[in-house]
């Protein structure tokens, strides 16, 4: 069973030409949140063909929680053009909504390095969602509450073929929350209470790394970056990255984005 009424959630699909590089991703981004001192349950979701070996390091080495799933077959796979192939398989956090042993999930692509401890997100409502253009939500993280009604009814409209702007994850999402724009945005209770509703999040909690280093790297700290989108691009937090890569034996494995 599990021991928090949190999670922390990612999901590992296999497929694309560059597997093992979100496999170590994976674990530097899952090792992050222990570095800053996150109080909740670590899961990994990978689809069944994840290597037995890299299941078992995630869970011994990284205590993570590791939930095998069968791939949700994605019905508009014929409009994702080739480059955009290795996105087919992203309608696999989709189970997050599944993972009802939790109050509240974060999901998070493995892109992510995390800056400081985010556990106030656990009092989010419903959904929320950072928007990082002025038009569309960014799904690389966003709070949910599971739910098995929810779930199956995601489920229904990716047999119907429910509208989807660009045949992953975010357009599916979009098209599930479209008056996320419209929404408050969140400040956590001080009272430590959990919100209902759906909210907008701040952007210091999806910052890309690139627009970090533009706009902020040159400037005092900025106190509302709580993560990042890890990216060529960014050296500021590099010595992080490579001093957890070392903590798992990976120094060796390289980071290329």
């Amino acid at each position: 069973g599990s021991h928090h009424r949190h999670a922390y959630a990612a999901m590992m699909y296999m497929g694309t030409p560059r597997d093992y590089e979100f496999y170590v991703a994976v674990r530097v981004m899952m090792r992050s949140l222990s570095r800053v001192g996150a109080d909740a349950d670590r899961v990994l979701i990978a689809s069944s063909d994840v290597p037995l070996d890299w299941v078992r390091a995630m869970r011994e080495e990284d205590g993570m929680r590791v939930v095998v799933v069968e791939n949700l077959k994605n019905p508009y796979e014929g409009n994702l053009g080739g480059m955009n192939r290795r996105f087919k398989l992203t309608l696999n956090k989709l189970y997050a909504w599944s993972l009802v042993d939790y109050e509240r999930v974060i999901m998070i692509d493995s892109d992510n390095i995390f800056l400081q401890n985010t556990d106030e997100l656990f009092q989010c409502g419903q959904f929320c969602a950072v928007f990082i253009n002025p038009c569309y939500f960014h799904t690389g993280l966003f709070v949910l509450q599971p739910s098995m009604d929810v779930f199956n009814g995601m489920l229904h409209d990716l047999e119907i073929g429910h509208d989807n702007s660009d045949g992953a994850d975010q357009g599916f999402l979009v098209g599930c929350f479209p008056d996320l724009l419209d929404k408050p945005l969140f400040h956590p209770p001080e009272n430590g209470t959990k919100l209902n509703g759906t909210y907008r999040l701040p952007l210091g909690y999806q910052m890309d790394a690139s627009y970090y280093c533009e706009h902020l790297c040159a400037s005092a700290p900025f106190s509302n970056l709580r993560m990042f989108v890890a990216s060529k691009d960014n050296y500021r937090h590099f010595t992080e990255i490579l001093q957890i890569l070392n903590s798992i034996g990976m120094f060796h494995a390289g980071l290329t984005a």
